[in-house]
């Protein structure tokens, strides 16, 4: 039998070579999909297939296990909502890779928490430009609408993998030779090492959202497939604000984990006022 990768490539697979699934007990309290779940998710921890493979089909599951094609498709059901599996249209199952997590209680450099995995990370630039500011970019930059700002946008392929396209802008006085040098990696680290523009702290904004037919070409999804809208503002010294980006990135390899310390509530409450002006009580 021949396979076929999520790229596109083929590989030669025999059927005879495939580990047999555990025989499942139909007199177990457990039901037999989530049987021949937990039987699927072993063979695939104990790396069976590997990321990008495609998964034997529900026919191919219902001979090997004995079961309903129900059965089969709750199973798969399960393992893709956990992002073990992905299922592409018209193509098939495959193996998901795995998801990268992402923490939110720090200003991060995913360049370098990328080479800190030992991961690969390839940047691709889709275009680089000097625009005027408009009124939005410019208010969140603390900057005259129309102000010249740098727009750096790059897909940034993870193991190979389309991840993500970001989009950076910058004012162009803060670092106005920025064009001209190689702007592969950390635009943080050349921020820093560069100009002496640290990023000291960041607001960072999530929407999920769906591909349009644009982003889908690029992350190689198909439209309409979630993605997570990063809105960033980046702070420098003395609380400047450095750079703006507006990041797309696959909803099918990153969540994100945010840490939320207790504080006590910062709402103070005052008595009802029950005499004077209303000009005089706080606005709403």
């Amino acid at each position: 039998m021949v396979m076929t990768d999520m790229a596109g490539s083929s590989t030669r697979f025999d059927r005879s070579q495939a580990i047999p699934l555990r025989v499942l007990d139909s007199a177990s309290p457990l039901p037999l999909h989530a049987q021949l779940e937990h039987a699927l998710r072993e063979q695939l921890q104990q790396g069976q297939w590997k990321a990008g493979d495609l998964f034997p089909s529900e026919r191919e599951l219902m001979q090997r296990a004995g079961v309903s094609r129900a059965t089969v498709r709750q199973a798969l059901s399960a393992l893709m909502h956990a992002g073990l599996l992905q299922r592409i249209h018209g193509r098939g199952t495959f193996v998901a890779a795995p998801r990268i997590e992402q923490p939110l209680h720090a200003a991060y450099s995913f360049a370098e928490q990328i080479r800190q995995l030992g991961k690969s990370l390839i940047d691709r630039l889709i275009q680089s430009q000097v625009l005027p500011a408009d009124p939005i970019l410019a208010q969140s930059l603390g900057l005259p609408a129309g102000e010249p700002v740098i727009h750096i946008q790059r897909l940034r392929l993870l193991e190979g993998v389309p991840f993500t396209i970001d989009n950076f802008f910058v004012a162009q006085r803060l670092c106005p030779d920025l064009l001209k040098r190689s702007i592969d990696g950390s635009l943080y680290q050349l921020l820093a090492e560069g100009y002496d523009l640290p990023v000291l702290r960041c607001v960072d904004t999530l929407e999920p959202i769906v591909a349009d037919r644009a982003a889908a070409l690029y992350l190689q999804v198909a439209p309409g497939a979630p993605l997570m809208h990063v809105e960033r503002i980046g702070y420098t010294r003395g609380d400047l604000p450095l750079h703006m980006a507006h990041n797309y990135i696959r909803g099918d390899m990153c969540r994100f984990r945010i840490r939320l310390p207790f504080e006590p509530a910062a709402i103070e409450l005052r008595p009802l006022e029950t005499t004077g002006s209303s000009n005089d009580r706080p606005a709403r």
